[in-house]
C-alpha cells in the first residue's frame, strides 16, 4: 500500500460491495454456471489495469485496447459493433481468452458457447457524457436500530442508461423523514474524503450512501450534482 492510498486493495470486493475484476476471473474457474466477462486494459497498447467498461478516458489516444474474457464455457467468440473478431476455444489452463482490438465507440460482445449452443454472453457500451444520477437501495424496508443500515446506491449514466465509468461529479445527498445518512463512501482507496459526510465525489460513476432510521416512518433520500438530473428514492422506517 503506497501513499495516497489509505486501504488495502487486496480482496474480491471493494469497500462498497463491487466485484473486482480479479473476482470475475474466479467466478470463471470455480463457478458451474456459464459466465462470460469482459476487461480491458486500462491505456492503450496494453497499459494499466483490467477494467470492465468500452468507455476509455482519452478517446484520441486510445486505439489498441487489449480485451480479455474471462469464461468457462467451451469457446468464445467476440463481436464488435456486431462484427465477429473470432472464436477461441478453452484454454488447457482455464487462463483468459485474449484479443487485440482496434478500439471503436459502440458495443462489444462476448458470447460464450457449450457444444456450439449459446450458454452466456456479456456486452460493453461506450458511455456519452454523464446526464443523469440514479439511486437504488439494497433493501426499502429498515428497523430503526443502531445495527440495521440501508445501502443506497448512486450512479450516474449517459441520456441512454449506459454508467459512465469516467464520471467523477461530486454528488450531494440529502434526506428527509425519519432516518439520518451515516456515512458516504466510493470504494476509491485513495480518496482522502470524509466518511462522515453527505456528498462525495463519484468512482468510476458511483457512490454509496449508508441510511440509519431513527424512528417508525418514511425516509426520502435524494441525490444532485451539478449539471446532471437529481435521483430519488424512498424507503420505510419501522420498529425494532
Amino acid at each position: 500500500m503506497d501513499w495516497p492510498q489509505i486501504t488495502n486493495g487486496q480482496g474480491l470486493f471493494d469497500r462498497i460491495g463491487n466485484w473486482k475484476q480479479q473476482s470475475l476471473q474466479r467466478q470463471s474457474w470455480w463457478s458451474e454456471k456459464p459466465t462470460v466477462h469482459i476487461v480491458r486494459k486500462e491505456d492503450n497498447a496494453g497499459a494499466g489495469d483490467w477494467i470492465g467498461n468500452w468507455t476509455p478516458t482519452d478517446f484520441d489516444t486510445y486505439d489498441d485496447a487489449k480485451v480479455a474474457i474471462y469464461s468457462n464455457c467451451d469457446e468464445v467468440e467476440l463481436f464488435l459493433n456486431g462484427k465477429s473478431l473470432g472464436s477461441k476455444l478453452k484454454p488447457a489452463d482455464d487462463s483468459p481468452r485474449l484479443f487485440d482490438v482496434t478500439f471503436e465507440k459502440g458495443t462489444i460482445k462476448a458470447v460464450g458457447r457449450n457444444k456450439g449452443k449459446e450458454v452466456a454472453s456479456e456486452e460493453l457500451k461506450t458511455a456519452g457524457p454523464p446526464a443523469k444520477i440514479v439511486l437504488t437501495v439494497d433493501k426499502i424496508t429498515l428497523k430503526d436500530t443502531w445495527d440495521d443500515v440501508a445501502f443506497v446506491t448512486a450512479k450516474i449514466y449517459d441520456e441512454k442508461g449506459n454508467l459512465c465509468p469516467n464520471a467523477d461529479q461530486l454528488i450531494k445527498f440529502t434526506i428527509s423523514g425519519t432516518g439520518v445518512i451515516d456515512a458516504v463512501d466510493n470504494g476509491n482507496i485513495a480518496s482522502h474524503e470524509m466518511y462522515k459526510a453527505q456528498q462525495r465525489h463519484a468512482y468510476h460513476g458511483v457512490v454509496m450512501a449508508n441510511i440509519k432510521g431513527n424512528a417508525a416512518g418514511n425516509i426520502e433520500v435524494k441525490a444532485s450534482a451539478e449539471g446532471l438530473e437529481g435521483g430519488a428514492i424512498k424507503l420505510e422506517v419501522i420498529n425494532k
